[in-house]
């Protein structure tokens, strides 16, 4: 081997030896770091695209807010945030007078936090404390006008869940009803 020769190749091994530094040292962690922002924009466009259906879901659902507000308002009617007694009195005297018939005693017993039997299991509402308010009312008149007055309190606006009821008959047929009203409490 001559001297030029023997140069050429030191020269080519050292010249391979720079490019694989330059490739190890310089490139690599380049494509490395280009490979991890990929994988990472990959992660956030899949975080996107869900976020993007639960924002279409929202404005879908805002389109038909008004509906949501109107059936809000009807489920407010049923069960009300406050008890409201003078509008449920209002709704027993209305379906009394529809039925042809006379309430002679009305009677709200004390309110108390609602609590489900034992055997069922039940979460309560999340926007407040679902309260009962006992109620005991007496009418009077006859006997299919009777039926028709509980038909008419039981189709009214407000939710009124009849428990008991005792019927006497004769000149003064009366109709007692044993129930209750709900009301909803909101969280203070």
């Amino acid at each position: 081997m001559d001297k030029h020769r023997l140069t050429l190749i030191v020269i080519g091994v050292f010249g391979v030896a720079i490019v694989l530094g330059g490739w190890l040292v310089g490139v690599q962690p380049q494509l490395d770091r280009i490979d991890a922002a990929n994988e990472q924009t990959a992660s956030l466009t899949q975080l996107n695209d869900v976020q993007q259906a639960k924002n279409d879901a929202l404005a879908a659902d805002n389109e038909r807010l008004g509906e949501f507000s109107a059936d809000l308002a009807a489920k407010q009617q049923e069960i009300p945030a406050s008890r409201a007694q003078q509008e449920l009195i209002n709704q027993i005297d209305a379906a009394a007078t529809s039925a042809g018939v006379t309430v002679k005693d009305l009677r709200f017993a004390p309110a108390s936090l609602y609590v489900a039997p034992a055997a069922v299991e039940i979460s309560g509402p999340s926007s407040g404390a679902l309260v009962d308010v006992p109620l005991t009312l007496t009418a009077q008149g006859d006997r299919p006008q009777l039926e028709a007055f509980v038909a008419a309190l039981q189709q009214s606006s407000r939710i009124v869940t009849i428990e008991s009821s005792q019927y006497s008959g004769g000149d003064q047929a009366a109709l007692t009803l044993t129930g209750t009203t709900w009301v909803l409490m909101p969280r203070s």
